[in-house]
């Protein structure tokens, strides 16, 4: 009877061990899958305003060569292009070609009354300053996630789920101070 007695009482504390460990990694996997998530969602919008920045240099390239019949090392370099591949050395060369761009409309006095010119230019400055948000968050919470899965026992998850550590994105962001303590 005895026995029995001791069987049970260790059932039941393996039972509520058990339960244990299913809430805690329950708890810290969706902890983990969401930011997760976020840093997939934010990395697509990135690629997606990447792939748009390259997408309206071309057309603002194709416009100022129909116009203007201006050609320059920079477009052809931009042209070549296939796929758009996200690093700072891409980045630098289409904001050269931008500012190669708008050097060349400012340069012509019609162009400054073109109105697809200005659309492309106000287009372009939208999609820039996304890209910016976007990288500025994304590296701020990629930080984050990959300090995260290093620690226990988000390592144990992450290698479970095969979650690994993510790059940042290179280049300018935005100057913020995500320090929100008041001085009194």
């Amino acid at each position: 009877m005895k026995t029995v007695y001791i069987i049970t009482l260790v059932l039941i504390l393996l039972a509520v061990i058990l339960a244990f460990i299913i809430l805690f990694y329950k708890y810290f996997n969706e902890k983990l899958f969401v930011l997760f998530k976020k840093l997939n969602d934010t990395e697509e919008e990135y690629l997606n305003k990447f792939n748009k920045k390259f997408e309206i240099i071309n057309s603002f390239i194709d416009e100022i060569v129909k116009k203007y019949k201006t050609e320059s090392k920079t477009f052809d370099s931009v042209k070549k292009l296939d796929d758009v591949d996200i690093s700072l050395k891409t980045e630098k060369l289409l904001n050269k070609c931008y500012k190669e761009l708008v050097d060349i409309k400012e340069d012509k006095q019609k162009t400054r009354e073109v109105k697809i010119f200005r659309e492309l230019i106000d287009e372009f400055e939208d999609n820039e300053l996304s890209l910016i948000s976007l990288r500025t968050y994304y590296n701020s919470y990629t930080v984050i996630y990959n300090n995260l899965i290093s620690k226990f026992p988000y390592n144990l998850i992450s290698k479970f789920k095969k979650y690994r550590v993510k790059n940042l994105i290179e280049g300018k962001e935005l100057e913020i101070d995500f320090n929100n303590d008041l001085e009194v």
